[in-house]
């Protein structure tokens, strides 16, 4: 196992690959998967987020509490690294979109500029299009933002407390919503409570319940990491409350969905990233460690930006690469292409592509200058 105040771990880029990866298959081959895999691949990101984040914010904390280091300097320097990740190619993406017109972005801008595609959505009840996605980013920036606060500023004898308050209210918002917002937004109420920060505070909680067992507790984190058959109970567990979901008579506006499918899919999320820390070599953790899988969990973030830009089910027409390639394909290319495995493979390339261009050209260079700040 790692030393606990190492900064890498090596198995969890295998996790954002595995994450990525569910949402490419819920947004690119939507006939052929009947579960919602995307919904999970994003849970899995917020946990995860929430258990590095919290490590960082706790070794900031340890400074703060046993060297004398200003709070007000440990969380400027947070933000700033955070900002050097996640701004260059977001508001790279932002531009181009602009200066293409690449519907709705005429009028959305400002939502997606002041990172609140999520608020809009909230509000407006309808999606982005190819823009969609990106209220899950700007979920994590809004939880950036708001809680290094708790940790730098709370006692440290306090932190053991704070996540599971952060878990009861992630499930009592969703259920607040289900209750009641059913009978305002109707049909539409599963979109509202599912974009709505509110609702992924508990997987933020649970990945920073497994930072303090990790960088406080170490026994009880390794009693967590060694629960025997825990990842195939919580999986099945999920794909069982998504059938019961899609029995109900909404498949989206119903309790199962709105309310436990998150909280299954955290809890699974926070026994895979306890196993991934746990670094075991066995046919799973070698899998996570092969160096196409970390290679790909590097560029995740990429991944994941660009590619409904590049091919999205639900918005075949006028604002995706693939549409605007295949206009130009001879009808026997484009009716092969059309067949979704061929069309899914040839569009994974393309999002490979852009991706790589993209983090050796701006996020690696960037992310070199990052690391130097401490």
């Amino acid at each position: 196992m790692s030393d606990k105040h190492a900064v890498y771990f090596t198995q969890l880029n295998g996790i954002r690959f595995l994450a990525v990866f569910l949402v490419l298959m819920d947004h690119w081959l939507v006939p052929t998967i009947p579960f919602p895999l995307g919904h999970l691949g994003v849970v899995i990101f917020f946990v995860l987020s929430g258990f590095l984040i919290t490590r960082i914010l706790f070794q900031s904390a340890d400074d703060v509490a046993e060297k004398g280091h200003s709070p007000w300097n440990k969380i400027k320097t947070f933000i700033l690294r955070r900002s050097l990740r996640i701004f260059p190619i977001y508001f790279l993406l932002l531009a181009i979109g602009g200066l293409l017109r690449i519907e709705p972005f005429p009028q959305v801008w400002k939502w997606l500029v002041f990172y609140m595609p999520d608020f809009y959505i909230m509000i407006h009840h309808q999606w982005l299009g190819v823009w969609d996605h990106l209220w899950s980013l700007a979920v994590e920036e809004q939880y950036y933002l708001i809680f290094p606060y708790f940790i730098l500023f709370l006692p440290r004898k306090y932190f053991g407390r704070l996540f599971p308050w952060m878990i009861v209210l992630g499930f009592c918002s969703r259920l607040f919503f289900y209750l009641f917002a059913s009978h305002n937004f109707k049909e539409s109420s599963w979109m509202w409570s599912y974009v709505n920060p509110f609702s992924a505070i508990d997987s933020f909680g649970l990945g920073g319940l497994l930072a303090y067992f990790y960088h406080y507790h170490q026994t009880i984190f390794q009693k967590i990491s060694n629960v025997n058959f825990i990842l195939p109970i919580t999986l099945t567990s999920f794909f069982l409350v998504l059938w019961f979901s899609h029995l109900a008579e909404y498949t989206y506006d119903n309790v199962w969905f709105i309310v436990i499918e998150r909280s299954v899919a955290a809890i699974f999320s926070f026994f895979l990233i306890a196993e991934a820390v746990s670094e075991r070599q066995h046919l799973f953790g070698k899998f996570l460690s092969l160096s196409w899988v970390d290679y790909l969990g590097k560029i995740s973030y990429g991944l994941y930006l660009y590619h409904n830009f590049i091919y999205n089910y639900y918005h075949q027409e006028g604002n995706t690469l693939w549409w605007a390639i295949s206009k130009y394909m001879p009808l026997f290319q484009t009716n092969f292409l059309n067949f979704i495995l061929s069309k899914f493979f040839v569009n994974l390339i393309l999002l490979l592509f852009v991706a790589s261009v993209s983090w050796f050209v701006i996020e690696k260079p960037i992310n070199s200058f990052k690391d130097k700040l401490k």
